[in-house]
Formats: C-alpha cells, sequence, structure tokens
C-alpha cells in the first residue's frame, strides 16, 4: 500500500540548482568504510527520501499503486549536448488503474548517495496532458532528458532513479540500466545533473 505524507513533508514539483548548504561534505569523494545499503533494500521511507520532486498527479484510488506497476528506462537518443530516454511503466495487476501528470523524480548514486539534482518539468508531443488509463499489461511512457553536469569517469554516477506516480505515493525504484540503447548501458546522471521529465502518454501515442 502506499504511504501518503502531509502537504509540508512533500517535495516541490521542481528543483533548482541547490544550494551549497545541500550538498554535504565529502559529496564529490567516495567514501571509506562498508559499502552502502543496496537499491533494493531500501524501505518506504529511504526511497521517499531521494525525491528531488513530487509527482504532480493527485492520489486517488483509480491511481497506480507502486506495487501494481513495473517501472524501466527505454531507448536512448542524443543531440546537441542533450540526452534522452523514456520512463516506461506498465500495469502489471489485474485491475486498470491510471498514470498522469508529471511523474515525482530523485536518484541515488553508487557510493549510497542522494542527489541533488537540478529537475525541470518537460511538455508532452501533444503539448496536452491528460491521465493514462491503463489496461493489465499496458504502458505508459515519460521522455526523460538530461544535461549539464554530467558523472564523468571518477564521479558518482546514478545507480537509481526513483519515481513517484501520484503525490504522496511511495516512488517506484527505475534502474540506471538503459535497455535497447546500443553503447549506452546506464545513465550518466551525476550529483549536480540537470533533469527534465515529461508528464506522462500512452505509449505509442508520440507518433
Amino acid at each position: 500500500m502506499p504511504v501518503s505524507g502531509g502537504a509540508a513533508s512533500q517535495p516541490p514539483l521542481s528543483a533548482g540548482p541547490p544550494d551549497e548548504t545541500e550538498l554535504s561534505p565529502g559529496w564529490d569523494e567516495q567514501p571509506d568504510g562498508p559499502s552502502p545499503t543496496p537499491d533494493a533494500k531500501l524501505d518506504a521511507a529511504a526511497l521517499k527520501a531521494l525525491l528531488r520532486t513530487r509527482a504532480s498527479g493527485s492520489a486517488g484510488t483509480d491511481r497506480c499503486r507502486p506495487d501494481e506497476v513495473d517501472a524501466r528506462l527505454a531507448g536512448f537518443d542524443a543531440a546537441a549536448g542533450h540526452r534522452y530516454t523514456s520512463i516506461v511503466v506498465r500495469n502489471v495487476s489485474e485491475r486498470s488503474c491510471v498514470v498522469g501528470g508529471v511523474p515525482g523524480l530523485g536518484a541515488r548514486g553508487e557510493w549510497g548517495h542522494r542527489f541533488t539534482l537540478t529537475v525541470e518539468r518537460g511538455v508532452t508531443s501533444s503539448g496536452r496532458v491528460a491521465p493514462v488509463t491503463l489496461a493489465p499489461g499496458a504502458d505508459a511512457s515519460a521522455v526523460l532528458e538530461w544535461t549539464g553536469e554530467l558523472a564523468g569517469h571518477d564521479a558518482e554516477r546514478a545507480s537509481m532513479l526513483v519515481v513517484q506516480l501520484a503525490a504522496g505515493q511511495v516512488p517506484v525504484r527505475v534502474s540506471a540500466e538503459l535497455t535497447g540503447a546500443p553503447g549506452e548501458e546506464r545513465l550518466d546522471v551525476g550529483m549536480l545533473s540537470t533533469l527534465r521529465v515529461s508528464p506522462f502518454e500512452a505509449e505509442g501515442s508520440g507518433g
């Protein structure tokens, strides 16, 4: 079941560049000591704490719950210093459910740090925003664009995104591995990257 929080505890709908106070000492160095808790073992509170922005869609009984979807990154494109993939969610439950609006977003690095990303809201290919009803087995997607300060060879790279389907919900884990992306195996999103995420659309609606 989703975990809800009060309005005061919700992250914003978009996030500008981080203030210096948001960056803990040693954020750009690989820490000594034991390995961080694996992504797969983070609990609901830890996943929500990773969110940099919240979902624009409100919660409701018709909304897809985190345990009703599988999520992945699919495809890759690049142009003029910008990179693109799609966040694809599939309804794996036995009922129809709804996704809609701009998903909430956050990221965790391979060293265990919460990323302080700049997150902007994009637009759909049609310019319209509408709820998407997913029948069992159906997909919806949101375009993810990233640019700015990317993770180089010696920098911490994203190991996981967290994607919130509706405000107040626990976000869904999304591996930073790219599928169907020749020559690109993982997001090169870093601590200070800029991300832009579009509202959900029915898969294939972009033409």
